[in-house]
């Protein structure tokens, strides 16, 4: 796992770990309607290339970080408009609660859960 530099002070470094700021995004997941296969939610009927949403890969350089994901969205919602809120969601997040800029949020919707 890796472990990002943020602030280096007159008291040390203080560095975020990978896992937390996964945490973090999957956390912000959560709160957005219509995304599947986050902390068990989910039908498990998923029509795409991935059966869960997920974060592939995050990246951190000089306080500004680039979050790629990969989400499952309920079938039959506006994909563009759920995608948007994930983007909103996971930068507010991050933000919120370290120093780091979130440049991108880039999201690929990967599936669709189609509820019965």
């Amino acid at each position: 796992m890796k472990n990002y530099p943020s602030e280096h002070n007159s008291l040390g470094t203080i560095r975020y770990n990978e896992e937390v700021l996964r945490t973090m995004v999957n956390m912000a997941l959560s709160e957005v309607e219509g995304i599947s296969g986050v902390d068990g939610r989910g039908s498990g009927n998923i029509l795409g290339r991935k059966n869960y949403t997920h974060v592939n890969k995050i990246n951190v350089e000089e306080n500004k970080a680039v979050i790629e994901l990969s989400i499952v969205v309920e079938y039959g919602l506006l994909l563009r408009d759920v995608a948007q809120q994930v983007q909103q969601k996971v930068r507010e997040r991050i933000e919120s609660m370290t120093d780091l800029k979130v440049e991108a949020v880039n999201v690929t919707v990967a599936g669709l859960d189609l509820k019965e």
